[in-house]
């Protein structure tokens, strides 16, 4: 039998495995989605091109219109992860993300109300790019109050009624289903448009991600980070149970 300090030893090197193995696969998946469209430039140009090699046709491709997209879907997976890794610690339950708590669709709400009542979605005449939100940063702004105020609901409910995590998961579940139907109840009264603009920014798109809004994301992801790992020990203490965490 092995002692407790070799097996820790031996379980954050498998740790360490693992984040190089997906760290690599994650550079090798970044250069192929690059190359993934109608550019057709080849993996070796790519290569060529972020080393500074390129061309101008490739440069502009590449440095102008591709990574930016490519490195803000990695950025907001980063925050992701974070964002459940978080969550889960803090309940102390797999189940717990954004969406099993009403988080998501409380943000989803609030778009449906920048949309429908401050008129953040528009419609343009060319078929490449119909759909728009003609002012990402205010809906952005009511999709994060949306999420803020899903998570103020759990909270209270954690802090006055003293709900156990298991139970937090059902109400995140109620919580979901109400901020659901208060946005339907939101498309019911809106025109074509505005349905169409609150499906699209439901689905997503890094299509009109710019170096400007991937500073923007680095920047908010970064602070994450460091207010993260200046607490960390206090989230391994929460991990270990509220006696623990009190101590």
């Amino acid at each position: 039998m092995h002692n407790p300090l070799e097996r820790y030893l031996s379980y954050t090197r498998a740790k360490v495995v693992i984040i190089l193995l997906i760290s690599i696969l994650t550079i090798i998946f970044a250069i192929y989605s690059i190359n993934v469209g109608s550019s057709g430039i080849s993996q070796r140009q790519i290569i060529m091109t972020l080393l500074g090699g390129g061309n101008a046709r490739s440069n502009i491709i590449v440095w102008n219109i591709k990574l930016p997209r490519v490195l803000s879907a990695i950025i907001a997976g980063i925050r992701l992860s974070i964002s459940g890794c978080i969550v889960q610690t803090i309940l102390r339950n797999p189940l717990a993300s954004p969406f099993t708590l009403g988080i998501s669709q409380g943000a989803a709400f609030g778009v449906a109300l920048a949309v429908t009542l401050l008129g953040t979605g528009s419609i343009r005449s060319t078929s490449m790019d119909a759909v728009i939100i003609n002012n990402p940063y205010l809906t952005t702004l009511c999709a994060f109050i949306g999420s803020m105020g899903a998570t103020l609901i759990i909270l209270a409910l954690a802090r006055y009624r003293k709900v156990s995590p298991e139970a937090m998961i059902l109400a995140g579940v109620a919580i979901s289903s109400l901020f659901s139907a208060l946005s339907i109840i939101l498309q019911y009264f809106a025109n074509e448009v505005q349905i169409a603009s609150i499906v699209f920014w439901t689905f997503g798109d890094i299509g009109r991600a710019g170096w400007r809004d991937l500073e923007i994301m680095t920047l908010v992801v970064l602070l994450s980070i460091l207010y993260f790992l200046i607490n960390r020990w206090n989230y391994n203490a929460l991990a270990s149970g509220e006696e623990t965490a009190k101590d």
